[in-house]
C-alpha cells in the first residue's frame, strides 16, 4: 500500500538552507574589508582608547592593535610593515619615544605619538628625527586627517 504523505525531494546540496552545517566565513563574522588598503598599527595599553581608535580605524584601514611596544617592535623586527603607527607617549613597560628611536627609518618616518601630555616630546634624543605628534584626545577626523596626508606625501615619495 503507498504512503499517503508526501516528501518533497532534497534541494540538490542535500541541505536545507535553513539548517546550514557550515559556519559563516571570516568575512561575515568581521564585516566587510575596508574600502582602503592602508594598514595602521595602533599601540596603546588603554584598553578603551585603543578600542576606540580600532573601531574608528576599521572603517577604511586595516589595522593591528597591540597593548605593548615590546610586542609591536617585535613584529616589525619579524618582518612586518605598516603605513602608519599610532602610539601612546606612555607605555607600561617600552615607552612610545623608546620604541620610536629604536625602528628603522622607513618605519619611524611612519609614527605618531599619541599623548595627552605634550611636554613628554621634549627629548634631546630626538634631535634629526622628530615623530608626528598628536595631542590626546584627538578627534577621529584628526586623525584620519593627518593619516591621509601621511599617506598622500608616501604616494608622492614612491
Amino acid at each position: 500500500m503507498p504512503s499517503s504523505t508526501k516528501s518533497t525531494p532534497p534541494l540538490q546540496s542535500g541541505r536545507h538552507p535553513k539548517y546550514r552545517s557550515v559556519p559563516p566565513g571570516p568575512s561575515a563574522l568581521v564585516g566587510p574589508a575596508p574600502v582602503c588598503s592602508h594598514c595602521v598599527l595602533v599601540i596603546d595599553d588603554d584598553d578603551m582608547v585603543r578600542r576606540a581608535l580600532v573601531r574608528g580605524l576599521r572603517r577604511k584601514y586595516a589595522v593591528t592593535d597591540l597593548r605593548d611596544a615590546e610586542s609591536a617592535l617585535a613584529l616589525i623586527e619579524a618582518g612586518a610593515r605598516f603605513d602608519a603607527i599610532l602610539c601612546d607617549l606612555n607605555l607600561a613597560g617600552m615607552s612610545g619615544p623608546d620604541f620610536f628611536l629604536n625602528l628603522d627609518d622607513d618605519q619611524a618616518n611612519r609614527v605618531v605619538i599619541l599623548s595627552g601630555n605634550p611636554g613628554g616630546m621634549d627629548d634631546a634624543r630626538f634631535v634629526g628625527r622628530e615623530p608626528r605628534f598628536l595631542e590626546k584626545p584627538a578627534p577621529m577626523a584628526v586623525i584620519e586627517a593627518l593619516l591621509m596626508a601621511m599617506f598622500d606625501s608616501g604616494a608622492r615619495a614612491a
